[in-house]
């Protein structure tokens, strides 16, 4: 009896003393220094004089130490810089998910420049009101964010008495569309780019607009190909009830808190809850979403009672994105969908300085044609309406959209060392630069294009995690190869344009080879669909949440072992 207490007191202390469990938390860079440059409001008009304080992030410490010898004699003074242009959102979150991008500076002692986007996070030119006036929301432009951004590069250099180093742009989603433009437009500047997730051909003329939610509902189905019925028969229900005039069933089964007066502003509420499961459909859990999302929302339409109605599995559904914390009682819609431009979500609110941004710029440059087909898809029908688009952006920011401008001033063919990834569970895929678009490019272009499995939206760029599918860890080996290969032309001749040429041809040959292996399903292997051959926020978000793990301490396992033995 004795010896028994003894072993149960051993138990409790075991219990006590043991290490919480284990959790998985994603890798987050060192903290940056943060600094605020003065940069001019309007790079293209001398006459106005005004200014503004851009914030910019720098990590330096790689830089200081000094690059390996092996790269002699280039990296003995510092390293190249790596640059990575803010996107649509505050530009901390694009810092801590650039996680390749601080595994290949550590190794070549790199300078790390992230100066932030105007008109975005804390560089509000004229703060949060006057900033969208009619006459200064105008100066938001990929032009004005580009002569920023050079401005930021010069800066750098002269306050760290850098020389004529290589400058690599590193980007994913809509700052890889920046980092490719800047390559394309100032290779002066830009040594070369490496583009994830960049959907710079979804523009309208260059791509069928159902191919983003085409995507969605592939994926959607990879775990339960009955899901995307399901989703389908809910929304019969949601038409039928608005047919009808009896909407309650929208508050009992689906669980608004507030029915809206159109069935249009259920169907963006329902499909900006895909996209965003879609797009960051990563293997581990993050921002408040758990381990692959697309699978957990499938599971959790399919778990509970199976008698409930199509619209209650919808709610589970969507649930995961915007009841992570299972606390809500009933969906706004107000608060967690804000209708913009942009049918794939502008994120934030009403009021929202990001979100009022990206709806400018969805209202200007930046036209992406998504829409759904009802067919290919399992969202209702609505196709993509420039006249529609076109009164909505002259009524709320007296802007006419421009869809064809941006690649005219941006040619694509005319990429030149630049590396542009896609993941093929990435709904902006099928508008990227692919494999299968190679033999577009000269063979002295030196362009390369990975399309990976098992990989969402720019997760080739986050930072190396054991739950990474092994296409991404060979992708991002692949591309690392590729970066120190053009540095190390850089170091080997004072014109780094000539001698980049001499070798490029075998370079271009090889990133089919590295594609293929990365990607082990060509893009046709979606099913029967209206994607084009030549097949692509969301906003970056901070990446600190954990996942438990499965895994029982030690010393409790002992303490019990001896208990049972008794």
């Amino acid at each position: 009896m004795t010896r028994t207490v003894l072993l149960l007191l051993a138990l409790v202390a075991a219990v006590l003393a043991a290490p919480p469990e284990r959790t998985f938390t994603y890798p987050l860079p060192p903290d940056p220094d943060e600094y605020h440059i003065t940069q001019k409001f309007d790079h293209f008009n001398d006459k106005d004089q005004r200014t503004f304080s851009e914030r910019v992030l720098v990590y330096d410490k790689y830089y200081k130490e000094g690059g390996p010898i092996f790269f002699a004699p280039y990296y003995k003074e510092g390293g190249p810089i790596f640059f990575c242009p803010g996107g649509e959102s505050d530009v901390r979150g694009g810092y801590d998910h650039n996680g390749f991008m601080f595994r290949v500076a550590k190794k070549v002692g790199a300078f790390m420049l992230f100066p932030e986007h105007r008109f975005y996070g804390k560089t509000l030119p004229l703060g949060p009101v006057d900033s969208y006036l009619p006459a200064n929301i105008k100066m938001l432009t990929i032009e004005q964010a580009i002569q920023d951004f050079i401005g930021a590069i010069d800066w750098a250099k002269k306050t760290w008495n850098i020389k004529n180093v290589p400058i690599i742009a590193f980007g994913g989603s809509y700052p890889g569309d920046l980092s490719a433009f800047m390559r394309i437009a100032h290779p002066d500047v830009i040594y070369a780019a490496h583009a994830a997730s960049a959907p710079v051909y979804y523009r309208l003329g260059s791509l069928s607009g159902g191919s983003f939610f085409q995507v969605v509902t592939h994926d959607f189905g990879l775990s339960d190909p009955t899901c995307p019925g399901t989703v389908r028969h809910a929304f019969k229900q949601i038409k039928q009830a608005y047919a009808d005039g009896k909407t309650d069933v929208l508050s009992t089964d689906l669980r608004l808190c507030e029915v809206p007066a159109t069935q249009r502003l259920v169907d963006l509420w329902v499909e900006n809850a895909f996209a965003q499961l879609g797009m960051e459909d990563y293997p581990y859990a993050v921002s408040g979403l758990p381990a692959s999302p697309m699978k957990a929302a499938c599971q959790a339409m399919k778990a509970g009672d199976p008698a409930r109605s199509p619209l209650a599995q919808l709610a589970d559904a969507v649930g995961v994105l915007y009841n992570a914390t299972k606390d809500l009682k009933c969906f706004n819609i107000s608060e967690e969908y804000y209708t913009c431009a942009d049918i794939t979500g502008c994120g934030g609110g009403v009021g929202d300085p990001d979100a009022m941004s990206w709806d400018y710029q969805s209202c200007t440059d930046l036209i992406s044609n998504v829409d759904t087909n009802g067919e290919t898809d399992m969202f209702p029908k609505a196709l993509f309406n420039l006249t529609a688009l076109t009164a909505y952006c002259q009524k709320t920011w007296n802007s006419v959209p421009q869809p064809y401008a941006l690649l005219k001033r941006y040619d694509i063919s005319k990429s030149r060392r630049i590396v542009y990834t896609n993941g093929k569970l990435d709904p902006w895929y099928p508008g990227g630069v692919l494999p299968d678009m190679l033999s577009r490019f000269p063979a002295s272009a030196d362009v390369h294009a990975f399309l990976i499995d098992g990989a969402a939206h720019h997760l080739d760029l986050r930072a190396d995690v054991p739950q990474d599918p092994p296409a991404v860890r060979a992708a991002r080996d692949a591309i690392e190869k590729i970066l120190l290969g053009w540095l190390n032309q850089a170091s080997s001749s004072s014109s780094s344009s000539s001698s980049s040429s001499s070798s490029s041809s075998s370079a271009s040959a090889s990133s089919a080879s590295s594609a293929s292996t990365a990607s082990t399903k060509p893009a046709s292997s979606l099913p029967a669909s209206t994607l084009p051959a030549s097949t692509h926020a969301a906003s970056s978000r901070p990446a600190d949440n954990a996942a438990p793990a499965l895994a029982a301490p030690a010393g409790v396992l002992l303490a019990a072992a001896a208990l049972l033995a008794l």
